[in-house]
């Protein structure tokens, strides 16, 4: 029967909350796959749990003995087994014996190398705890961790140390403990509950299963479930935030860390002084989030002088735990509040001077030079993507993006680069398409997070991060390996991603070459070389934003990008347009016989040819035939609409498989010659202008 269950958990120091729910599924994943391997088929999850303590997993569907199986042993070879009468050699007759069988038991089977005699051999099961011990004491330690750490002597290597082990089988009762041996501490059927709630033994032998095991530990103050903790964390805040008129500010994300930082469910309201409500929201809010972890209460979409703060336990009978809270928050606040009132005292152009005494790189100069190339090229990006940006707007926007790096404020709360600059721009009475440029030119991070709201930020965003990957490349620090220490590859998705989705329609090979240019002494000559590399370098970027992010697959982003890149909202679309019709029947002829013509035109002769050379009939159908297509690929590119353009290509199908079947391209007529590869090139020409069909697979003419 299956009807055994076994109960898993480990109780380790506070393990980085991370790390936890991976490791969880890991460990599931894991024990169940090698319990199916030793022949338990029917071994499954029922409970996968963690807490910031204890990883725990409990199992289903075994049996109390492992199943007998049979196990196929290979011997020698036919020719080496068997005398040419038929007999059995001593090579026979002595593998039957080291398997304990008679030589009339072998059988010929197919083996790697071709016929060899085997023996099917009987392979008796052995009791279930045995093997779940050899499951887990393999599984555990394999795991899967941002980080390990050794303890004691350091001969042993966990996430943490590792305390008790608790490893349960059995029927109607976890009665029997697994004898197993993890890091050194043997298994039991003990754990310990809650440190504070309940810091005593919790004795788990006996239980009836998962369900018995998760009431026990929730009696000594541990909620192992996480999906239950969440459900208690959002209930006790939408209940502590009505209790003061107010409402939770959605954070999804910090919510998922509260409940892998604990293990009781458990949080306080604190209060935040009135005075601190004059600093703006967003200061408010980092404060609050990023620098003390509690969640935002909010009133009618304004942060309330009220904040929910997280902790490991189920009351606050002392207040304590909100006192503490409420005296930090209000010391950050504070602290804001002095830093923000002395920033004030000049303009955000006034701060801008102090760029000059910032480095931004030891061999590229102060953020004050960056300041003036970034401006450059933000005002040559405008013009080139025809964005309705005045030119005045574009200037102040750059020279004052990065000047809030010399305020106290953004020394202090440094989370908040750009920002606090757009909130001082805001304050100084700029537009508000300049502030807003500098609140968001640092959005995206990459290909994550909110874009600029408007084109002005994304137009300064791009300028900056060009700028910086000019100047880096020019220098020679170009990313290698894993090796990325200023960021150059999230800052070049970014430029893709702000192209792609503000949209900003500017040829990045011609951006790179102004911005290369703005770092031209720092190249030292090298400025046709840095152009590749930056280039090459930005392309791969958007190959992996077409294949991860707008999901073509890898061969449809070459075959678009081999053709022509750069305009990536055009690249975009091009892509979009050849993975929806790849798959009508007539593209894999056509791919096939484009690579026909690129590998002709590839040896180095593109011809020069005049088309009245051109006489034979297949050649003037095709020439003919190219003409309508190449005005459809113009008005359907013009128009915005690359399938159509895609599909007009389908026409030259036909005639261009008949062209190489009548017509030899290379022939000895040299005039000939050059009007038939003319011909080719300026049918590659139009195949370009929308993609490589030779990338696409099949194609291996």
């Amino acid at each position: 029967m299956s009807g055994h269950q076994f109960l898993l958990e480990l109780l380790c120091e506070e393990i980085p909350a991370n790390a936890l729910a991976p490791a969880a599924q890991e460990l599931a994943t894991g024990l169940t796959e090698r319990l199916r391997q030793e022949g338990f088929c029917e071994a499954h999850c029922v409970f996968s749990g963690y807490t910031s303590r204890r990883l725990a997993v409990a199992l289903g569907g075994l049996s109390a003995q492992q199943p007998d199986r049979s196990e196929e042993v290979l011997g020698p070879p036919v020719r080496a087994a068997f005398a040419a009468d038929g007999s059995p050699t001593a090579a026979a007759l002595g593998f039957a014996r080291g398997q304990g069988v008679e030589v009339e038991a072998l059988r010929v089977v197919e083996g790697p190398r071709g016929e060899v005699v085997a023996v099917a051999r009987l392979i008796r099961g052995e009791p279930t705890p045995a093997v779940l011990a050899r499951a887990v004491e393999a599984a555990v330690p394999s795991l899967h961790f941002p980080k390990n750490m050794r303890w004691g002597a350091g001969e042993h290597t966990f996430v943490r140390p590792l305390h008790r082990v608790v490893a349960l089988f059995g029927a109607e009762a976890l009665n029997e403990v697994v004898p197993l041996t993890l890091f050194g501490v043997r298994a039991g059927g003990v754990t310990l509950g809650h440190r504070v709630a309940h810091p005593g033994a919790v004795d788990l032998r006996g239980i009836s299963g998962v369900g018995e095991y998760r009431q026990r530990l929730k009696e000594a103050g541990v909620v192992v479930d996480p999906g239950e903790r969440q459900q208690v964390l959002g209930t006790t805040a939408a209940n502590l935030a009505a209790q003061v008129g107010c409402t939770v500010r959605r954070d999804e994300a910090l919510v998922a860390e509260h409940v892998d930082l604990l293990e009781y469910p458990g949080l306080v309201r604190g209060a935040i002084p009135v005075s601190a409500l004059v600093l703006p929201e967003e200061v408010l809010v980092t404060t609050l989030r990023h620098h003390q972890k509690c969640l935002v209460l909010e009133n009618e979409g304004n942060v309330a002088p009220y904040f929910l703060a997280v902790m490991d336990r189920s009351d606050d009978p002392r207040g304590l735990v909100r006192e503490g809270n409420e005296w930090v928050v209000g010391a950050r606040l504070a602290d804001a509040a002095f830093f923000f009132a002395q920033d004030r005292r000049q303009p955000l152009a006034d701060h801008a001077r102090g760029l000059a005494r910032v480095q931004f790189h030891q061999k590229l100069g102060s953020y004050a030079e960056k300041a003036g190339a970034v401006a450059a090229l933000a005002r040559w990006l405008a013009v080139a993507s025809g964005a309705a940006i005045r030119a005045e707007e574009v200037e102040a926007a750059a020279a004052l993006a990065r000047a809030d790096l010399v305020t106290g404020m953004v020394g202090e709360f440094p989370e908040l680069q750009g920002v606090m600059g757009g909130i001082y721009a805001r304050l100084d009475g700029h537009p508000e398409a300049v502030w807003r440029a500098i609140y968001d030119h640092y959005r995206p991070a990459g290909l994550e997070g909110e874009l600029p709201a408007g084109v002005l930020g994304a137009v300064v965003g791009v300028a900056d991060r060009l700028d910086t990957l000019a100047g880096i490349f020019a220098v020679g620090e170009i990313p290698s390996g894993s090796k990325d220490p200023f960021a150059l590859r999230r800052a070049a998705l970014a430029v893709i991603r702000l192209g792609a989705e503000i949209p900003l329609r500017v040829d990045l090979r011609a951006a790179v070459e102004r911005a290369v240019a703005g770092r031209a002494r720092h190249a030292a000559g090298r400025e046709v070389e840095v152009i590749r590399q930056l280039g090459d370098f930005l392309r791969e970027r958007e190959r992996f934003y077409l294949t991860s992010k707008v999901g073509v697959t890898g061969e449809v982003a070459d075959g678009v990008l081999e053709a022509n890149w750069g305009v990536v909202p055009e690249d975009v679309a091009r892509a979009r347009a050849l993975e929806a019709v790849r798959q009508e029947p007539v593209f894999a002829q056509l791919a096939l016989t484009f690579k026909r013509v690129r590998n002709i035109l590839a040896k180095g002769e593109r011809g020069e040819g005049e088309a009245r050379s051109l006489v034979e009939p297949a050649e003037l159908a095709l020439r003919q035939a190219l003409e309508g297509v190449a005005a459809e690929v113009d008005r359907a590119v013009g128009a915005g609409d690359h399938a159509a353009g895609l599909r007009a290509l389908a026409a030259l199908a036909a005639p261009l498989d008949r062209f190489f079947v009548d017509v030899m391209v290379m022939c000895e007529d040299p005039a000939l010659r050059q009007a038939r590869l003319a011909l080719l090139a300026r049918l590659e020409g139009v195949f370009l202008r929308l993609a490589d069909l030779s990338r696409l697979g099949g194609a291996t003419a």
